[in-house]
């Protein structure tokens, strides 16, 4: 499950800023301070980037629905100095790394269940993993500080791929997902790769140092410049994790703060690993991007100003933009939609999409009942796993 992030620092960070003085004068005195504290946070984090370097400890756990035997999962592993891998990943498919954040590791279940989810309903991708456990359980500023390792480790393994198969493999068919910590990680790699990946998906990207209690230089956080599309989806701005907008499409459910709706209620809450409302609210970025996957469900934003104009309704006639693996990636702007306080929590749309998946897979009537049957049991488990991560 996703882990807590460093509740006693974002704590502080929350009520520093909201004891934040709301007068001119007052201010004015507070910039200096302002102007104080992103001193502090680039320092460090410029000292770090500085400092970068690959990591051999990061694995990159792979998985993929064999082509040629359909509903046959494969299991495999990169590593960097390990060559056996790279020739096990599909050359008709794309690439998809997903990146967990701070105290987590690969092996966890709800990293394994995501991963499960991205290769059902998008088989034309090769899905890994990038664990990072050898660094992310660290203390929070230690775990921060080590994103460019894991960055530039990610970027290593997709130049490593390029040149070992030129014709089959290019950084424009990748897709790169972090998940808070996860997700500035997931930009720095975009960065080195001068922004050529197709497309990064942050979950709530970690405030705390980056945009908490300053707002930090876009080189050591998450931004448009990261890759050809960014799409970030937020849930607790303003803690743990941010309201800045960081991608070309920013996606704010609920508002994009905590509490989500999910989170509220006491009996939703007591039988959860996150029983604190804003670490739950946190949490909800990765079961949304997950729930979002499945195309029966989209999570639809609706482009808008602000929440408040959203929620009376100033926006109706507004554009719509779709989050996930299967935006048409061409909106741009902050969208805004509400959720349900259970799964699914949107609503269910009626479609043919199962048939476009088999087609996609390139699958037959065999594909078409392994796919029924597949879905019909991750939905069921869904279900009956409807909790905050």
């Amino acid at each position: 499950m996703p882990g807590h992030v460093s509740l006693l620092l974002g704590c502080l960070l929350v009520l520093l800023l909201g004891h934040a003085p709301r007068s001119a004068q007052a201010l004015h005195r507070w910039s200096p301070m302002m102007k104080a504290f992103r001193y502090l946070q680039e320092s460090m984090l410029r000292n770090s980037l500085e400092r970068s370097h690959l990591n051999h400890g990061i694995v990159f756990e792979c998985r993929t629905i064999s082509t040629r035997d359909f509903g046959n999962e494969v299991h495999f592993h990169l590593q960097l100095g390990d060559l056996r891998g790279f020739r096990r990943l599909d050359p008709n498919k794309k690439l998809a790394l997903f990146l967990h954040g701070w105290n987590d590791q690969g092996s966890k279940d709800w990293v394994q269940e995501l991963l499960l989810t991205w290769t059902l309903f998008d088989p034309n991708y090769n899905v890994c993993v990038v664990d990072w456990g050898n660094l992310s359980q660290n203390d929070y500023k230690s775990a921060s500080m080590s994103i460019f390792d894991v960055g530039l480790t990610v970027a290593g393994i997709i130049m490593a791929l390029e040149e070992l198969r030129p014709t089959h493999f290019n950084r424009s068919n990748v897709t790169l997902a972090g998940y808070s910590l996860g997700a500035h990680a997931a930009g720095y790699a975009g960065a080195v790769l001068e922004g050529k990946v197709e497309q990064i998906i942050g979950l709530d990207p970690a405030g705390p140092l980056f945009s908490l209690p300053a707002e930090v230089s876009p080189k050591y956080r998450l931004d448009p410049g990261d890759a050809q599309f960014v799409q970030v989806l937020h849930t607790s701005g303003g803690s743990l994790g941010t309201s800045l907008k960081c991608g070309h499409a920013d996606f704010y459910p609920n508002g994009g703060r905590a509490p989500q709706t999910n989170c509220k209620m006491f009996a939703n809450l007591r039988d959860m690993q996150n029983t604190n409302p804003i670490a739950c609210s946190h949490s909800a970025a990765a079961i949304f991007f997950r729930q979002s996957m499945d195309p029966e469900y989209p999570f639809v934003g609706q482009e808008c100003a602000s929440y408040r104009q959203f929620s009376a309704g100033y926006c109706d006639g507004n554009r719509r933009a779709r989050f996930g693996i299967h935006s048409q990636r061409r909106a741009q702007g902050s969208f805004y939609f509400r959720t349900a306080p259970q799964q699914p929590y949107v609503q269910r749309r009626q479609g043919l999409w199962l048939d476009g998946v088999a087609r996609k897979a390139g699958a037959g009537r065999r594909a078409d009942s392994v796919l029924r049957l597949w879905t019909r049991s991750w939905r069921r488990r869904a279900r009956d796993k409807d909790r905050c991560l």
